[in-house]
């Protein structure tokens, strides 16, 4: 907000420097004259911005058409300014810095003004920018947003304009996993050629650039524009992948540098689809994920005992990376065989060997899986093969060992799990992979840790 008790630290190093100007000829005389005039102009532009700013948060705490043709004037006349001051390096920053800020502040006061409008009727034409006359999501933006089917999951995705290229914008969940993809919009019309594949260094996000017409597409909120709480927004997307573009309404929740917290009813097949300002139709966020409740004496009665929606915030200037699509999804490749291949560490580690066999029946991890159902998704490998086979062999009394020697054989099936698990570390590059592979990978590497040292542990007590 401008001071108007004194003036800004443009107009006051501009002073200073003509204080201290010395007017040694006609040229700098006529300079100065142009200066002290700037001042004046600028001086009095800031009494008047100031005395309507205040006007309009004692009746709404909103900015007025008057603030905001102001605002405009305002910019106009900061750019002359660092026009002029162009000889002038410092000036001419200071000038420069002001006039980002008062862009920004302009950016805002026209796009949020219509949240506490009045007038009514403005507001509903403003709505129908997502909504058509029935209520229901305006042909334009359900043609935006894109509906993704893969061979393993499906989710929601948008096109939208930046820096005069449409790009395909999905979280990067969405498409994790998939080996096959199909990109559709609410028409039926599918997308198939698409630039460089690009993620987020920091988000749940990804994007490509489309190379193929594109009739319909969204924008984003400028950066700089922030919201507040109780704004009402919308989500659009796939919601319980019924093929479908679908409207969920909602409002702002909370806001950090990266997340929009949300109240609307996201669910399933919702991840990577927008989440727009109601009335501007503007993207707002991407959905990202769902937290579940807590269920605990200290989040009892707060928003922490319910699912929680967040969706990563689309005006922050993310970092792109471009990566080949074929090695984003050879990454989840490797991430979920590295898993399985924990999994099944655990599970082993998880036996028990007796004469009478190993009790493949054993609760593993977190108690949702037992070993044998480990086992048998991995059955193919020759290690499960030796372990299913011995465990059939004692329990049908086929196979008679000593509990020495009984001991001795399980010694050599946990020694060969755990070189198995260090060779797999070895080519295990997760530094290498994308950011949220990367993150995945971070859990992924100490679950590895902690099944080798319970391998490490039952090694061990055999001796």
């Amino acid at each position: 907000m401008i001071n108007s008790t004194r003036p800004p630290l443009l107009l006051g190093i501009i002073a200073c420097s003509l204080a201290s100007t010395s007017c040694k000829d006609e040229v700098a005389e006529a300079r100065i004259k142009v200066l002290e005039e700037t001042i004046s102009q600028l001086e009095s532009a800031n009494r008047v911005l100031e005395d309507d700013l205040a006007k309009n948060r004692k009746e709404e705490g909103s900015l007025g058409p008057d603030a905001v043709q102001l605002l405009k004037e305002r910019v106009t006349s900061l750019e002359e300014e660092v026009k002029r001051l162009g000889p002038y390096e410092v000036k001419a920053k200071d000038a420069a810095e002001e006039l980002e800020m008062t862009k920004m502040r302009l950016a805002s006061a026209t796009l949020v003004p219509a949240l506490r409008n009045k007038d009514a009727a403005a507001a509903a034409d403003m709505r129908n920018a997502v909504e058509d006359k029935s209520g229901g999501v305006a042909t334009a933006v359900s043609n935006s947003v894109l509906i993704i089917e893969g061979d393993k999951s499906v989710g929601t995705g948008f096109m939208a304009k930046v820096d005069d290229k449409i790009y395909f914008y999905t979280a990067a969940h969405v498409l994790s996993g998939n080996s096959k993809l199909t990109v559709k919009n609410a028409s039926g019309k599918q997308f198939t050629k698409f630039g460089n594949f690009e993620y987020a260094e920091g988000a749940d996000m990804v994007r490509m650039a489309v190379t193929e017409p594109v009739e319909e597409y969204l924008e984003i909120v400028p950066s700089g524009v922030d919201f507040q709480i109780q704004t009402e927004i919308a989500a659009l997307g796939n919601g319980g992948g019924t093929g479908v573009v679908a409207m969920e309404k909602g409002r702002i929740m909370g806001t950090s540098g990266d997340s929009v917290e949300v109240d609307a009813g996201i669910i399933k097949g919702n991840s990577g689809g927008p989440i727009v300002h109601l009335e501007s139709g503007k993207v707002v966020g991407l959905v990202t994920h769902l937290t579940a409740e807590q269920k605990d004496i200290w989040s009892e009665g707060t928003r922490q005992a319910e699912v929680r929606r967040f969706a990563c915030r689309m005006n922050k200037q993310w970092e792109w990376k471009t990566v080949r699509i074929g090695g984003f999804l050879n990454e989840a490749k490797a991430l979920n065989e590295y898993d399985e291949l924990t999994r099944l560490c655990y599970a082993i580690a998880a036996l028990e060997p007796l004469t009478t066999g190993m009790r493949l029946d054993v609760n593993v991890g977190n108690g949702t899986e037992t070993a044998v159902a480990i086992f048998d998704r991995n059955k193919d490998k020759p290690l499960v093969k030796a372990i299913v086979k011995m465990n059939s062999e004692l329990a049908a009394r086929r196979l008679m060992l000593s509990e020495s020697d009984l001991k001795k054989r399980f010694r050599s099936i946990l020694g060969e799990t755990i070189s198995m698990a260090q060779r797999n570390n070895a080519g295990f590059k997760a530094e290498e992979m994308s950011w949220f592979h990367r993150s995945r990978a971070t859990s992924s590497v100490e679950a590895r840790k902690d099944a080798l040292k319970l391998l490490d542990d039952d090694l061990a007590n055999l001796k």
